[in-house]
């Protein structure tokens, strides 16, 4: 059957695309949903009668007013105790927070996203719990000293790994249902592997390959070609979209990049990549130049150049290349190099990769590799009647 066919020899492809949109699932529901909707019950007893005074703002800052007083006075007094604490937002916290009687004492809910787990130098992680534990027990012992904490749970709104698999079951079954259609009315085949030659390799391992990868700047007309797209590339840089995750942005210059590559290789894609990051920052100087950005786009030029150089273009192809690039050089580098840059604190470094670039480019992955997929297909019969790619390549652009 020509369905379990297409699952069984792209297993790797269908199994990244699953786990996608489960992290899709997952980061939306932890980082966006459950922020708001879900709840830290901080539960405690006390022998005061009056409830209203523990989300009371006035009270708070009485009690921040005099810690904050007695930490300047620990500077010139060795036998007084500095105080640390949680630097919270608490006039918009306790809008959104509620205080109410049970049986066994007092039970006082506030929103996940003020409290988040973070990384701690000393135990490895500071869970959100704890943070809730310390800096309520602090406030609350200067309001009442009579206090007696019981415990503070975490009640989710929404569980995210189950939301996140119904994500990724819900895409695979349409996924299938795609491929169903596709397949009943004739528009997908398997396509028969093409022949291993000059012009299309099979595999990245063979010299040949190499071969002709270092050969793209031997002509003239190679290094035209390379300067139009690359002009196009550059225009590109100056125009970002704000995407809603701090100050990343989106921006189409990967379709430009990953053309080039398609055309001339994984050298030329490292060649590129050094001189798009480095003319663009003399173009847009209000750019930080730094040698990690650099290696970054000379890393993604490498890898659109292995993913389509010679070789068939598919869109499992497409999305294998905007995964490694986002996941691998904009996670992971890009995160690391915003953390040496801005000398940032091992907390603020997984704060950072968390809660915005990781976010940020699985959300954009898909749409990403399917844009991607779509200017190369639209692409490729141009670019076959001017020579630049071979014409078995263009004839045999699949889904898979």
């Amino acid at each position: 059957m020509l369905f379990l066919k297409i699952l069984k020899k792209y297993k790797i492809s269908i199994l990244i695309y699953v786990l996608t949109f489960f992290l899709i699932g997952y980061f939306i529901t932890d980082y966006f949903y459950n922020e708001n909707y879900s709840y830290y019950v901080y539960q405690f007893k006390t022998e005061s009668l009056s409830i209203d005074k523990f989300i009371d703002k006035e009270e708070y800052k009485k009690v921040f007013s005099y810690i904050d007083e007695q930490n300047k006075l620990s500077e010139t007094d060795s036998t007084i105790k500095k105080i640390s604490y949680a630097k919270i937002d608490y006039e918009k916290m306790l809008e959104k927070s509620t205080i109410r009687k049970t049986e066994e004492g007092l039970e006082l809910s506030v929103q996940k996203k003020y409290f988040p787990s973070i990384a701690s130098s000393k135990s490895g992680a500071n869970k959100g719990e704890n943070r809730v534990k310390n800096y309520f027990t602090l406030v609350f012992s200067h309001l009442e000293p009579s206090i007696e904490v019981q415990s503070v749970q975490l009640r989710y709104y929404k569980n995210p790994f189950s939301i996140g698999g119904i994500v990724a079951g819900s895409s695979f079954l349409l996924l299938g249902l795609v491929i169903g259609i596709l397949i009943w009315f004739n528009k997908i085949e398997m396509k028969e592997e093409i022949e291993d030659n000059h012009t299309v390799f099979k595999s990245v391992f063979h010299l040949g390959y190499w071969k002709e990868s270092i050969s793209f700047m031997k002509n003239v007309k190679n290094l035209c070609t390379i300067s139009i797209l690359f002009s196009f590339m550059l225009l590109c840089k100056l125009i970002p979209i704000p995407s809603g995750f701090g100050s990343l942005g989106i921006g189409f210059t990967y379709l430009f990049f990953a053309t080039i590559c398609l055309i001339y290789g994984p050298i030329c894609g490292l060649f590129i990549g050094f001189c798009s990051d480095v003319i663009g920052y003399f173009i847009h100087p209000s750019n930080v130049f730094f040698l990690g950005y650099t290696l970054d786009a000379m890393l993604s030029g490498f890898i659109y150049g292995l993913c389509f150089y010679k070789k068939r273009i598919t869109f499992a192809n497409c999305f294998i290349a905007r995964f490694f690039v986002n996941i691998f050089i904009n996670v992971g580098l890009g995160s690391l190099w915003w953390k040496i840059l801005y000398k940032l604190n091992f907390e603020a470094y997984l704060a950072y990769m968390g809660l915005t670039s990781f976010p940020k480019n699985v959300l954009y992955l898909l749409p990403q590799s399917i844009l991607l997929f779509l200017v190369i297909k639209a692409l490729s019969k141009p670019l076959t009647s001017f020579g630049l790619i071979d014409q078995k390549i263009s004839e045999n652009i699949g889904l898979f």
